[in-house]
């Protein structure tokens, strides 16, 4: 039994990182306009 919550455990921490990448990727696709680093693509790189 305690090997089946260990399963649910792991799935549920892989889950959530898989989401939360999908999600930054998402909202970097939505924002690109900001600058990315080379500061010829962009007015504002500080």
């Amino acid at each position: 039994m305690h090997a089946v919550w260990g399963n649910v455990i792991v799935t549920v921490v892989l889950a959530a990182a898989v989401l939360l990448a999908v999600r930054s990727l998402r909202k970097s696709r939505r924002d690109r306009g900001g600058c990315n680093g080379d500061c010829g693509s962009c007015r504002s790189c500080h």
